[in-house]
């Protein structure tokens, strides 16, 4: 199955330079978003997770066909 995916800030650099941010990730039927995470590489803190446009807290939950995820760092500043 194909999902769309952003990521932003330090997390664009999980996917290549070219996709800017945004690509289009297959995974295999019943990939969970911890699936996704894992298979994209990130390993720092996830802020927000939207699917859909819909904020999302639940990692296990299965992703569908057509998914549209963003995924935002947990960033400190000063």
């Amino acid at each position: 199955m194909q999902v769309q995916v952003k990521l932003f800030s330090l997390l664009r650099q999980h996917l290549p330079e070219e996709a800017r941010g945004e690509a289009a990730v297959e995974l295999p039927e019943g990939a969970t978003v911890d699936d996704l995470v894992e298979h994209l590489g990130i390993v720092r803190r996830i802020k927000i997770l939207t699917i859909n446009g819909e904020r999302e807290s639940d990692r296990c939950r299965p992703l569908q066909e057509g998914d549209n995820v963003r995924i935002f760092p947990f960033v400190v500043g000063g």
